[in-house]
């Protein structure tokens, strides 16, 4: 029997719709609970998955003093007060880091504080951060040697533009035996103004740029970045994140930092005055009996007075 289009049309509407009912009728009492099932198990599932998706609560703050140095020489005469303060004697400086290694200090990156902020890893009682800022012929010539020695690891912020110019900055050479040594570049900004000042476009010239220089000069993807005169505002702070940072030092604000400051990271001015080094460098007992016992240290709030106004090169 020969079909027309229509009739063969026709018959298999009617067959598609006797198996349907067929179907229907064996899988009716699976298929609902199935369902039902589902429409009750998808919110949970949904919410499950949203969670899993977002990161672990921010841990505690941490007491891991940064500390900060610039110039690392003998002072000079005529020299103002403030680039006095800016300035460490190298026996100083020498000092400085005999004591940490005599009192046990363990001296750690800053990425590796970062990452400890952020819950991805813990720090021993007495850890402290070095930096230096600006890219200083001195620091190469007369920190570096010192570190090397001590076995010391360090972050040396730079303004980049600066590199190569003048005498009383490194050139690109000493800046590469920084990396060799195992020390970390960051940015500093290109030509070190005052972030909250300038235009938008500057603001991305100095963030960005900085950024981009280093990886034209060294072949590296800096993370961090140091506000010039440690002067920072939430438009500064978000031209940091959009130029691709994982986190920024500030000044001042004291020895303990939490993830929430991650671009804003508190840290403290090393001068020539050991007594407030050491001063400074007092771990609360709270810390040290919490975190050697393998607990967490209570939430602190930094004292008022701990901060100072002083705005640093």
């Amino acid at each position: 029997m020969k079909y027309t289009a229509r009739r063969y049309t026709e018959r298999c509407v009617t067959l598609l719709r006797k198996s349907a009912a067929r179907i229907d009728r064996r899988a009716r009492w699976t298929l609902v609970p199935l369902l039902a099932i589902v429409i009750f198990w998808a919110p949970m599932w949904t919410a499950a998955l949203r969670f899993r998706s977002h990161p672990a609560t921010a841990a505690e703050p941490l007491w891991a003093p940064i500390l900060v140095y610039h110039t690392i020489a003998s002072a000079q005469a005529g020299e103002s007060a403030l680039r006095r303060q800016l300035t460490v004697d190298p026996a100083i400086f020498q000092q400085q880091m005999t004591y940490l290694a005599d009192n046990k200090y363990t001296v750690i990156s800053l990425e590796t504080l970062i990452d400890a902020l952020e819950g991805q890893r813990s720090l021993p009682a007495r850890a402290v951060v070095i930096t230096f800022d600006d890219g200083w012929l001195s620091q190469y010539q007369n920190a570096l040697p010192i570190l090397e020695r001590m076995h010391f690891t360090a972050t040396f912020f730079v303004i980049t533009k600066q590199v190569g110019r003048g005498s009383m900055y490194m050139s690109v050479d000493d800046v590469r035996a920084l990396q060799a040594a195992g020390m970390t570049i960051a940015a500093h900004s290109r030509t070190h103004p005052n972030l909250v000042d300038v235009t938008d476009a500057q603001l991305r010239d100095e963030v960005l740029g900085s950024r981009q220089d280093l990886q034209k000069m060294l072949g590296i993807t800096t993370e961090i970045f140091a506000y010039p005169y440690g002067s920072w505002n939430k438009r500064v702070e978000a031209a940091v994140q959009d130029a691709g940072y994982h986190a920024a030092r500030a000044y001042p604000g004291g020895s303990w930092n939490s993830s929430a400051d991650r671009f804003a990271l508190h840290s403290i001015l090393a001068t020539n005055d050991m007594a407030a080094f050491e001063r400074d460098l007092r771990v609360p007992s709270s810390v040290l009996t919490m975190t050697e016992s393998g607990r967490t240290p209570p939430r602190y709030r930094a004292p008022i007075g701990e901060t100072s106004a002083l705005a640093i090169r």
